[in-house]
C-alpha cells in the first residue's frame, strides 16, 4: 500500500481484511472505518443497495427488507443522511428514499399510467429536490423527460421534452445546482426497446433560459455516467476509447466542452472502466469494472492523474456497481 493511500483514509478505500458482520449503518461515518461507499450489487435473486466502509469493513444492505424487485442506481442527499434509489415493483420502476440506516424508507415517485421506468436518480445539492428520467409509452411511441421532484411536497417539474428518437439517462448536478450533466441517448426507432445509434453527454442549464444545451462527446463514443468535480471544472465519464473499440474507459472533459483527457487505459488490457464518481477532496475517482478479463464486475479506484488503477479494497474484492462516496455529515444537518 503506498503512503499517499493511507494518508487519504477517510476519502480514499484502502487495504482491509474480509467483511465483518456489522449492523445497519448510522448516518455519520466512523472515525476509524471513513464514510460509506454505496453501491449496487448483486444478491442473487435480485439486486441490492448496498454499502460498505472505505476501509472495506461492514458490509450491509440497508433496504433489504424493502420490496421485492430490483434495487438500483443509489445516490446519497448532500447530509449523507439518506439515500434515494429505484426499486421495480414487478413491472415498473419507482423511486425511493430512506434513513441511511435503511429506516423509515417510503416510495418518493410511483410510476404509473403511461410511465415505464423512472430512473438514474440523483439528489440536488441543495437537498430539496431529485432530478430522474422518466420513460413512458403512449400510443406505442416511446416518450422521454428529464424531469426532477421535490422531495417534500413531491411536485414534478419537467426540466427537459423528449424529442422522438432522443432519450435522456444519467442526470448528474453541478455542485452549484445551476446545471446538469446526462447522456442523450440517440435511437434508431421511436420505441422504449430500440436499438442505440450513439449517445452525446450533453450539459443544460436547469434554467432553461440561462442558455442551450452543450454537446460534450462524439456520439460514436457512447459516453456514459458522467460525475462533477466538487469544484465544479470537471466532468468524469465512461466512453469507447475509439468509435471500434470494445470496451470503455475514464475521461474528463471541462462543463464548457474541449478535448477530453484519458484517465485509465483498462480497456486496452481486456477489461472496461464504467459509473465514476468522483472522491469527495478530488484526489481520485472510484469505479466499477474489471482490471482484465471476464466476471462481474468490482469496485476499483483510480486516483486523479490517472496513476495507480487497483481494486478500491486490495485485500478482497468488492462485487458491485455504481458507487457513491458519503458527504460530509454535520450534526443536526
Amino acid at each position: 500500500m503506498r503512503t499517499s493511500a493511507i494518508a487519504l483514509l477517510s476519502v480514499v478505500l484502502t487495504a482491509c481484511g474480509g467483511v465483518d458482520a456489522a449492523p445497519a449503518p448510522t448516518a455519520t461515518p466512523e472515525a476509524d472505518h471513513g464514510p460509506w461507499v454505496l453501491f449496487q450489487q448483486d444478491a442473487g435473486a435480485r439486486y441490492e443497495v448496498a454499502m460498505v466502509h472505505a476501509d472495506g469493513t461492514g458490509l450491509v444492505a440497508p433496504v433489504a427488507e424493502v420490496g421485492h424487485g430490483h434495487q438500483t442506481n443509489p445516490d446519497w442527499d448532500p447530509s449523507g443522511e439518506h439515500i434515494v434509489f429505484v426499486m421495480n415493483d414487478g413491472e415498473r420502476d419507482d423511486l425511493w428514499i430512506a434513513d441511511a440506516d435503511g429506516s423509515h424508507p417510503r416510495m418518493l415517485l410511483d410510476c404509473r399510467g403511461s410511465c415505464r421506468w423512472l430512473d438514474d436518480p440523483a439528489w440536488s445539492p441543495d437537498g430539496t429536490r431529485v432530478a430522474y428520467s422518466r420513460g413512458s409509452e403512449r400510443a406505442g411511441k416511446g416518450h422521454d423527460a428529464l424531469e426532477t421532484v421535490d422531495v417534500r411536497t413531491g411536485e414534478v417539474t419537467v426540466l427537459r421534452e423528449g424529442t422522438p428518437l432522443d432519450f435522456t439517462a444519467g442526470v448528474r448536478w453541478s455542485p452549484d445546482g445551476t446545471y446538469v450533466v446526462f447522456e442523450l441517448v440517440h435511437t434508431v426507432e421511436q420505441d422504449l426497446e430500440s436499438d442505440l445509434d450513439g449517445v452525446t453527454l450533453t450539459v443544460m442549464p436547469v434554467d432553461r433560459s440561462a442558455g442551450p444545451e452543450r454537446s460534450l462527446t462524439d456520439p460514436l463514443l457512447y459516453a456514459a455516467t458522467a460525475d462533477w468535480s466538487s469544484d465544479g471544472t470537471r466532468i468524469v465519464y465512461s466512453a469507447l476509447p475509439t468509435a471500434d473499440a470494445e470496451a470503455p474507459d475514464l475521461f474528463t472533459v471541462a462543463p464548457t466542452g474541449g478535448t477530453p483527457a484519458r484517465v485509465t487505459t483498462v480497456a486496452d488490457h481486456g477489461g472496461f472502466a464504467a459509473e465514476p464518481t468522483w472522491l469527495p477532496d478530488g484526489s481520485g475517482l472510484l469505479f466499477s469494472g474489471l482490471l482484465s478479463g471476464s466476471g462481474s464486475s468490482q469496485l476499483l479506484a483510480v486516483d486523479a492523474d490517472g496513476t495507480d488503477v487497483r481494486s478500491a479494497f486490495p485485500d478482497r474484492d468488492v462485487l458491485g456497481r455504481h458507487p457513491r462516496v458519503q458527504p460530509a455529515v454535520t450534526p443536526g444537518g
